[in-house]
């Protein structure tokens, strides 16, 4: 039932973390409503309660009055449904809300078009991003306008390769002020720098800045992905500054609200951080499972990404026919969402997949054997099983080390080997 008690007090509990807007002159001051249905999709949302339900009331918050014609409401409602993904039905409520009668302003005319950039970067469209949040950091934009648009500029022009274009972007904006004097939009910004220092190999600000980003209230900003990942962000980060055990700490907090908040891209994402921030045995499966969330979510972004990493590890493990098919659909993805970056990075490991021999095979003896030895059996438990001398395991599990292109037994037993 949408109106419970429990809901009500999750509501007034989180009410007084929300910043009001007061900075921003252009935003209509925020009106108190009894059984405010934005309030409490944004309530149930961020405590992972039920997903479906949050989706729900932030349909009904946009549909109903008094959140509807609220525009503090209407941001609310439309980043639970972002972060949930339901990208078709925000565009929706964009083109109706265009279309009806809200206090007069700027403000409002640009939110429309902002959200839609939003969409358009979370569908995967880089470029038609890009060429949007270009328009909505000019002169003349209002502030509650601007500081959105300039954060999700650079975080797409970072994610698209073009790193020194966000450095300009920055640098021409003030986001070191902005950060300094902003108040509602600081996490925001925070996260913006962030992004774009760790793009630059800025290890030790990047980490501060994501660090600092979530250490304060920043709910109506996460459906900014650097801000919702910003504990993922910042195990990157603390990689890059040789903290791995900082990183990996980072790395599992991501995977736990991950799994609280529950949705496919959330926990892709955080399956694919964990991969990443250490030399983990079982790198393979995660990435494998990752990749299958992120497709589920429709996330073709970061689904990019994960694919270049998951062909990297399979050419490790020495799964070269594998590592090509991977490589050459991360390369098509990246193509079409405009990632240029990951493009020509893919397209260096392609060329390292062409010179490279493919592995192999191991003789039916051989993989019987090794088989044994994967299961934990002893090289004596092996021979008499196999029904040959001990001397003669030795012999074959030497040729399996050679054609695998493991050091032993131990790398042998590891996840990311595959016998077949």
């Amino acid at each position: 039932m949408i109106g419970t008690e429990t809901n009500r007090h999750l509501v007034q509990a989180h009410a007084v973390e929300v910043p009001a807007q007061a900075e921003s002159p252009e935003t209509p001051k925020v009106a108190v409503h009894h059984d405010c249905h934005a309030a409490e999709a944004m309530a149930v949302g961020m405590r992972g309660l039920d997903r479906p339900l949050a989706t729900r009331l932030a349909d009904r918050a946009l549909t109903t009055a008094p959140c509807r014609d609220d525009l503090r409401c209407v941001w609310r409602a439309m980043s639970v449904l972002l972060i949930a993904r339901a990208l078709p039905a925000v565009d929706a409520h964009c083109a109706r809300l265009a279309r009806t009668t809200h206090p007069a302003g700027p403000a409002t005319d640009l939110m429309w078009p902002l959200l839609r950039a939003q969409i358009a970067r979370l569908a995967g469209d880089l470029d038609g991003a890009r060429t949007a949040l270009e328009n909505l950091v000019g002169p003349g934009i209002p502030r509650s306008i601007h500081h959105v648009a300039l954060a999700w500029q650079l975080e797409t022009l970072v994610r698209a390769g073009e790193v020194e274009k966000a450095k300009e972007s920055a640098r021409k904006n003030d986001l070191d002020g902005l950060i300094a004097r902003s108040t509602v939009h600081h996490p925001l910004l925070l996260a913006a720098r962030g992004t774009v220092r760790l793009a630059e190999g800025r290890g030790q600000g990047a980490l501060s800045d994501f660090l600092a980003c979530g250490n304060v209230p920043a709910f109506e900003h996460m459906a900014f992905p650097a801000v919702l990942h910003w504990r993922a962000m910042a195990a990157f980060a603390a990689v890059g500054c040789g903290r791995p055990d900082l990183a990996n700490s980072l790395a599992d907090d991501e995977h736990r609200t991950a799994k609280h908040y529950g949705t496919p891209a959330g926990l892709g994402y955080a399956l694919y951080v964990k991969a990443m921030v250490a030399d983990r045995g079982d790198s393979l499966a995660l990435l494998s499972d990752a990749i299958h969330l992120l497709e589920v979510a429709g996330a073709r972004v970061e689904l990019a990404a994960v694919r270049l990493e998951f062909g990297r590890a399979l050419m490790a493990a020495g799964e070269v026919a594998r590592a090509a098919g991977q490589l050459s659909r991360a390369a098509e993805l990246s193509r079409q969402i405009g990632d240029r970056r990951t493009t020509d990075e893919i397209g260096l490991e392609l060329r390292k997949v062409s010179d490279t021999p493919a592995r192999e095979a191991l003789s039916p003896q051989e993989h019987r054997i090794a088989g044994m030895a994967r299961a934990g059996l002893s090289n004596k438990e092996i021979a008499a099983r196999a029904g040959v001398a001990v001397r003669t395991v030795e012999f074959h599990l030497s040729s399996v080390y050679r054609k695998l292109k493991v050091s032993g037994r131990k790398q042998l037993l590891s996840p990311g080997i595959t016998i077949d």
